[in-house]
């Protein structure tokens, strides 16, 4: 977490320093220093996906919705990066319709999940 905060600290400074004399190497000094940010966190995801195919095998529920939801996951936190991305080099229309887009794709992979949802509900009234 330190390294992570640090290359964040540090790319912010350089940020603040370097947008009043060329704000497009700002903004790609942002996106580059969020990227290493995230590569530094990328070794832990070999650790969660080995516990996460751990609890998940000893779960009844089909792997199939559990892919979903990571894909979910997946898309919601791309986004966020994206979103804020847009965001912070002023581009906010860009920002919530990358934001809107990723609502609807949500939705549309979820949808068999939804419908799974929805037939057990059904089963239960009747």
């Amino acid at each position: 977490m330190l390294k992570v905060v640090g290359i964040s600290f540090c790319v912010l400074i350089c940020s603040i320093l370097l947008k009043e004399y060329n704000r497009p190497i700002a903004a790609l000094l942002s996106l580059a220093g969020g990227l290493f940010a995230f590569l530094a966190v990328f070794a832990r995801i070999r650790g969660l996906m080995t516990s996460f195919n751990r609890i998940t095998s000893s779960l009844p529920v089909s792997a199939e919705y559990i892919s979903i939801m990571l894909k979910v996951l997946c898309i919601v936190i791309v986004t966020k990066l994206v979103a804020d991305s847009c965001r912070d080099n002023g581009e906010n229309a860009l920002a919530s319709f990358t934001e809107l887009a990723a609502k609807v794709l949500v939705l549309a992979i979820s949808m068999p999940l939804f419908e799974t949802l929805l037939n057990i509900v059904i089963g239960l009234v009747k």
